[in-house]
């Protein structure tokens, strides 16, 4: 079996950006924290839900003495209100592998010590309490696992770094290079040279640089030095107010838009994602694509949530309140939707919650769906992200509003319990690390673009970030002076942009598989990828369910030839018996497991008269003036009785019926049946799905009804293949497990 190298980054953003510019078969690429979910584990006990966190949190705290930190937790609707702080303070210190002990012997003056000892107390009640209850949380040092059978099928990993490493994630990374070498690709600079030399023990110079470790060994492997690449000219534009500052922007996203520069190739960066409220309310034309989503507090419906909170006594009047709550437009109906999944979801950790009054419950709810984001859907080709989104990724048009001191640079709640000089001594990150972090995804940014505006203010309430004067940063830089009351009058003359998404407008070649009809009534976008352009994903090197489906052709062969059904049952297990990973081995010895009920059953409807006719029957016809084709899994035959069957592996198999089959998108067993027709095997077919896993036959009960309807349907594509529109899907969950969710910008 051929291995492949399994791809690492910071962001899925980034994960996009590096298939959109990967020409062969798309390899495997995660993010670097669900690559940690996917390899580690705890023996016995599961991962904490983050609201549980908040709440585990809370009684520790109200368990221990917190004068030394402040009143901020004297009751549970102001904890929530303030625990940000509290919790990443926590989550750093695991991170580094810092235990409280450490910073005790360091804090030679005291300064700290009401804190560090309250906070000893805090975090060993929390453990306790996860403990109790069978979680862990986010690093436990002590307890973790690697479940190296996962990393089976990679030769090696390639780790994309564009940030910090915590020593926790270098501890894992450290045991997976005794099973597996991993590589880190860096691009050194001033504002991460020292931190990746500390980090890795190397001297390391300014350029792309790749770092191995294998066997917890490190060495520097390649380096492609610095050349000096000018950097993009950097427009600075200083505006008094945020509306002239809005409509320079749009003023410049249009000349750029008239120069034919694509709209994909435009970036908004937020040094501050609060600043989204400013664009939403003066894009009317929508077009922008907001990468951070719509925040559920944002919508009407959490509003009037809000508004009704006092008359909650319990989560069954504010279920009563959604019940009767009747929204009109398409996302209200959206945001109901997600409420009740995620109030589902929280009640199934409602056994934890036993001490929580039934207020206190509302509040921790409420607070639950504070974090929830909706996907912009709709949105335009114009891109709008935070600047950590943007690591990894480059486009040639950069448009930075808000550069001023209080974005630029972004502060951190992790400074607040210990000082510069506690961290440096124990090895956390400090302010000055973080500020050139910082620097460093701007300079990323800047140096892989054509063209880069910074606005910024200058008035009583805001200045310029100190930022701009870091020559290293901003070495190209150009101060300009604009028109105040043109950019000011922008929006007032009516020159906000008006285009919308283009549509894909073509010919349609009339000609369909099963398969391909499903795809083009689902997504015309994912069939004119699939079947227009020809685009694939890279197939699976080992597929059970194809597997199982050669097993069984071959030993049904054995059958029309021989008639022994025991020779069926040899040659089925016989080409189930090849397997090169402990993982496909596993996989062939579950399929033989249903095989043997399966193949009892195979037996009896021998018995009762059924013989297999014809296996992997291809066919070719035309149905209303479009041609199909296709290949039957099996047909079978009892005197004039003709059965189509197709195997499924899998538990649920659902077939339409008189209620819903009209809003089918599956045609495939009433294609079969009309194929047979031409093939004229017999007056009276039938055609079901055959479930492998139960076994059990399951009929397509309105096979004639579904026929009648498919000819509708193709009709109304004929009448329109001259100039067919291949739009995005309405329905967003089909996009779940599309290949090409990257493509359409809708990950």
């Amino acid at each position: 079996m051929s291995l492949q190298t399994l791809y690492l980054f910071s962001t899925s953003r980034a994960i996009k950006f590096f298939y959109q510019n990967h020409q062969n078969f798309l390899p495997n690429a995660q993010s670097i924290g669900e690559f940690l979910d996917f390899v580690l584990r705890v023996e016995n006990k599961v991962k904490i839900p983050e609201f549980l966190r908040l709440i585990y949190l809370y009684e520790a705290i109200r368990e221990n003495q917190t004068k030394g930190l402040g009143e901020f937790a004297k009751n549970f609707s102001q904890f929530l209100l303030n625990s940000s702080f509290f919790l990443k303070f926590y989550d750093e210190l695991c991170a580094e592998c810092i235990v409280l002990e450490q910073l005790e012997k360091l804090d030679v003056y005291a300064f700290y010590d009401d804190h560090l000892k309250v906070l000893k107390a805090i975090f060993k009640s929390y453990k306790d309490k996860l403990a109790f209850n069978g979680f862990f949380d986010k690093y436990f040092l002590e307890d973790f696992k690697i479940t190296f059978e996962l990393l089976g099928n990679y030769d090696c990993i390639e780790v994309a770094l564009d940030g910090f490493l915590s020593r926790f994630e270098m501890l894992v990374f450290e045991e997976i290079s005794l099973y597996k070498p991993v590589f880190f690709k860096l691009d050194i600079q001033a504002f991460n040279q020292k931190y990746y030399e500390n980090l890795f023990g190397l001297s390391l110079k300014f350029g792309e640089v790749v770092v191995k470790l294998e066997a917890k060994k490190i060495e520097k492997v390649s380096l492609r030095k610095d050349n000096g690449d000018k950097q993009a000219e950097i427009h600075i534009l200083q505006t008094p107010d945020r509306i002239t500052q809005i409509g320079a922007m749009f003023m410049q996203i249009d000349k750029w838009l008239q120069r034919g520069i694509a709209p994909e190739e435009i970036c908004v960066v937020l040094p501050n994602e609060d600043f989204v409220k400013y664009l939403k309310l003066f894009d009317r034309a929508r077009n922008f694509n907001f990468a951070m989503g719509k925040k559920i507090i944002e919508t009407s419906l959490f509003k009037s949530l809000l508004e009704s909170l006092e008359g909650f006594r319990d989560l069954e009047s504010l279920k009563a309140f959604l019940a009767e709550f009747k929204g009109n437009s398409q996302e209200d109906k959206k945001i109901k939707t997600r409420i009740y999944e995620v109030l589902e979801k929280f009640e199934c950790g409602l056994k934890y919650l036993y001490h929580l009054s039934p207020k206190d419950k509302v509040f921790a709810f409420l607070f639950m769906l504070e974090q929830e984001t909706l996907d912009d859907v709709g949105g335009g080709r114009i891109s709008i992200m935070g600047i950590l989104e943007t690591r990894g990724i480059a486009f040639s048009y950069v448009l930075i509003p808000e550069f001023i001191e209080e974005n630029v640079p972004a502060l951190s709640h992790k400074d607040i319990f210990l000082n510069t000089t506690i961290r440096q001594k124990v090895g956390l990150p400090t302010r000055v690390d973080r500020e050139n972090l910082q620097k460093y995804y701007y300079s990323q940014l800047f140096k892989n673009s054509k063209e880069v505006w910074l606005l910024t203010l200058d008035n009583q309430e805001d200045k310029p970030s100190r930022f701009l004067l870091d020559e290293r940063v901003f070495s190209q830089k150009q101060v300009l002076e604009g028109n105040v009351l043109e950019f000011g009058q922008y929006f007032l003359r009516g020159g906000a942009l008006n285009y919308r998404e283009i549509e894909i407008i073509e010919p349609l070649e009339l000609k369909f598989s099963p398969t391909s009809l499903e795809c083009f009534l689902t997504c015309k976008r994912k069939y004119y990828y699939r079947y227009v352009q020809g685009f694939k994903e890279k197939k699976e090197t080992f597929n059970i369910g194809s597997k199982i489906h050669k097993a069984l052709q071959e030993g049904f062969s054995e059958f029309l030839e021989k008639r022994d059904f025991q020779q069926v049952i040899q040659k089925t297990y016989q080409n189930l018996e090849i397997s090169s990973s402990q993982q496909e081995y596993f996989l062939s010895q579950l399929a033989k497991r249903y095989l043997e009920a399966f193949l009892k059953k195979e037996e009896k409807r021998l018995q009762e008269g059924w013989i297999p006719l014809a296996l992997e029957k291809e066919f070719s016809m035309e149905f209303c003036g479009i041609p199909f084709y296709g290949k039957i899994d099996r047909i079978d035959k009892r005197g004039d009785e003709i059965l189509i069957l197709d195997y499924k592996y899998k538990r649920e198999i659902k077939c339409d019926t008189q209620k819903n089959y009209e809003k089918s998108k599956d045609f495939q067993l009433p294609i079969y049946a009309l194929a047979l027709k031409d093939l004229k095997l017999g007056e009276s077919i039938k055609a079901a799905f055959y479930s492998i896993c139960q076994p059990q036959i399951i009929y397509e009960e309105v096979l004639v009804e579904k026929q009648e309807y498919l000819s509708k349907y193709l009709e109304e594509i004929k009448a329109k293949a001259k100039a067919i529109s291949f739009e995005l899907s309405e329905k967003r969950e089909v996009c779940r497990n599309c290949e090409f969710i990257y493509l359409c910008n809708r990950y």
